[in-house]
């Protein structure tokens, strides 16, 4: 471990809220070749249960420590952060569904709970 390995470890370990433990990273190389690491209540889970998890990620597993450090702090993200390239190819992609499927665009009630989903 290096040194700002284990600041990144501290900093999420600080961060972390009572009843929140974290997983080990996992690296996705046949993916995206990024880093993720999360951090999952412990009173949400069990059977039949949805667990209550914040997830970071990033290029290495000091970037997806520092990520899940700023989602536990509530560190709001810049404009164009990866999650929103994700959002806009997702709603390009249904409007293109609906088009090829459909024969029709999205409305407007269509497009409102799909965007819905993401903040939720």
């Amino acid at each position: 471990m290096t040194d700002a390995n284990e600041a990144a470890w501290d900093a999420v370990h600080e961060a972390l809220p009572a009843h929140f433990r974290v997983g080990p990273p996992s690296f996705d190389p046949a993916g995206d070749g990024r880093w993720s690491v999360s951090a999952v209540d412990r009173r949400t889970t069990g059977r039949g249960k949805m667990p209550r998890s914040v997830s970071g990620s990033g290029p290495t597993e000091d970037a997806a420590l520092r990520d899940l450090d700023d989602r536990l702090r509530g560190v709001p993200k810049p404009d164009g952060t990866r999650l929103d390239e994700l959002r806009l190819a997702y709603v390009d992609g249904a409007e293109e569904w609906t088009r090829e499927n459909v024969w029709r665009g999205l409305t407007r009630d269509e497009l409102g709970r799909m965007i819905g989903r993401f903040h939720a």
